[in-house]
């Protein structure tokens, strides 16, 4: 047996809303388009994950599978524990499984034939398809003779009806290697011979948030009628004309000749409603259409619009077979190749033109026919798988090409990102540094303010006593002025009653020194009247 076999990595994908509050950063290009492709049509499903751990392992904190986050359930309460023990739990295992519940989809991919890798490194296996009918309790009774070689087992359900999943870790790799060997294709019980243990062996068991397989590795799908994966290397994996993948021994089961998904019909029948898939319209006669033996494309004939021939310099599918009578024409040698047809009433190979031959080599000559038959539409598969692995290599090579692309302007855009931001970041440091500015010369302002107004108020009371000053003043102005026109009476008439004096005195003078005293004594002095020229000089002096 070869040590190089084609591993599976089983990815539980999280759904995003059971993660409550934590968020996945700015990766969401696209997202949707690509999760929706890699799930097709299925729906986001509870899963539980239940891990049994062994006696033998000591307790850990990462057996759990699922994040944190998403998990929705805790293990059970010793209640539990105790109804375990009575329905008589294998005594390697102690205790409830650590169980684990969120809703997602449950993803097995397997390496592809041109990445195999050694079994060597591998310490998981993954029973597929494990019947419903199988309880824990069925399943580790099954697995007990390995018990001392098990460090634990995790049973993965996603609602599926009748089947779950079963990962089983080993301590090294020669114990799973004797599992392997013992227990794939064994029956999981004697009573239900049909029930057979599939095995595959499993690279690592992760979590992901989306359906993008890993580098290297595609999805095995699964069974529509047992609800199984496909693997190849386990069952036979037979695809119909509506591009449906079956276990070949599950279509075998099916009772007509139509998919069981679709409920296409897959004999190549001319139905009511044939028409070409180029141009559309219904031949006249059932002879005009021909259906590619390769891919199912539906064309008209050479002398209608020629669209089967059409399709074949296109694709190069070369074999198309005539609906109306069951031939089989190719393009390239140009002839009909399939000279015998099944007859409608009883599904017998008659020839298509003539009577039966009777002869001795009739028969060496339909088998000859059939194997030719055979080997040309062999060889024409063979050169549409490699038709499609190039152009699947030109899908990938312009798929890497522009995931280049897109990862230099994610590099481009992120020193940008980088950029703005220390910007940002001086911008937010100047603007500190000027709020606080700001906040100085607000309070400055405050004070200025504070003291434009004190300044205010002290002129307002400055200007108040001015007012007051003005007319105490004025008052004492007036004052002045009366007092200063009564000291100016009182020393004009000083001044002549001085002056009256004066001439008194210088009269009485001039008579004592006159000879004629005595007759001046004896006399009379008439004052007469002041002429007006004098009195007019006397007010003008006052005045003055």
């Amino acid at each position: 047996m070869s040590d190089l076999v084609a591993k599976c990595v089983l990815r539980v994908e999280v759904n995003e809303t059971s993660q409550g509050a934590e968020s996945r950063g700015a990766e969401a290009l696209s997202n949707s388009d690509t999760k929706q492709k890699g799930r097709g049509q299925r729906k986001v499903r509870d899963i539980s994950v239940e891990t049994f751990p062994s006696r033998l392992e000591s307790p850990r904190d990462d057996w759990g599978l699922l994040p944190v986050c998403s998990r929705e359930t805790t293990p059970s309460n010793d209640k539990d524990k105790d109804q375990g023990d009575e329905k008589g739990e294998i005594g390697f295992f102690s205790g409830n499984p650590f169980v684990e519940v969120t809703k997602g989809i449950l993803h097995l991919y397997k390496e592809d034939y041109s990445v195999l890798s050694s079994r060597k490194e591998a310490l998981t296996l993954c029973l597929l398809g494990v019947p419903t009918s199988m309880t824990c309790h069925d399943l580790l009774a099954f697995t007990a003779p390995c018990h001392a070689d098990i460090s634990h087992i995790r049973v993965l359900r996603d609602s599926s009806p009748n089947q779950y999943m079963s990962l089983l870790t080993f301590r090294n790799h020669d114990a799973a290697m004797e599992f392997y060997l013992t227990f794939n294709g064994a029956p999981f019980s004697s009573l239900e011979p049909d029930s057979i243990c599939r095995i595959v062996w499993v690279s690592k068991v992760e979590w992901a948030h989306d359906g993008q397989a890993p580098p290297g590795h595609t999805e095995l799908p699964i069974c529509p009628v047992c609800l199984e994966r496909m693997d190849e290397s386990v069952d036979g994996v037979l695809t119909i004309l509506c591009n449906h993948a079956f276990h070949a021994s599950c279509l075998e089961q099916w009772g007509d000749s139509t998919c069981p998904v679709c409920r296409c019909v897959q004999s190549p029948e001319q139905a009511e409603t044939s028409e070409c898939e180029r141009c559309g319209t219904t031949a006249p006669s059932p002879d005009a259409l021909w259906i590619c033996l390769i891919c199912g494309h539906v064309g008209c004939g050479r002398y209608q619009g020629g669209h089967a021939a059409s399709h074949y310099r296109e694709s190069g599918h070369c074999y198309a077979l005539q609906l109306g009578s069951h031939r089989v024409w190719d393009y390239k040698g140009d002839n009909f190749v399939h000279r015998l047809l099944q007859n409608k009433a009883d599904g017998k190979l008659v020839p298509s033109e003539g009577p039966p031959s009777e002869s001795e080599g009739a028969q060496e000559k339909v088998d000859s026919v059939q194997l030719e038959f055979t080997y040309l539409l062999t060889s024409q598969l063979e050169e549409q798988r490699m038709y499609s692995q190039d152009k699947l290599a030109l899908l990938e090579s312009q798929l890497s090409d522009e995931t280049q692309n897109l990862r230099d302007d994610i590099a481009s855009i992120s020193n940008e990102n980088k950029e703005l931001r220390a910007k940002l970041a001086a911008v937010t440091k100047e603007k500190h540094a000027l709020e606080r500015k700001l906040q100085q010369q607000t309070s400055k302002l405050s004070t200025t303010l504070n003291d434009l107004n004190e300044e205010r108020q002290l002129g307002k009371a400055l200007r108040n006593n001015q007012q007051q000053w003005q007319t105490k003043l004025t008052k004492l102005e007036e004052k002045f002025n009366e007092l200063k026109t009564t000291k100016e009476k009182e020393t004009a008439d000083l001044k002549e009653q001085v002056r009256d004096l004066m001439f008194f005195i210088d009269a009485q003078q001039v008579i004592e020194k006159s000879d004629e005293r005595e007759d001046i004594a004896g006399g009379t002095v008439t004052i007469g009247e002041a002429p007006k020229g004098s009195n007019k000089s006397k007010k003008g002096k006052k005045k003055r």
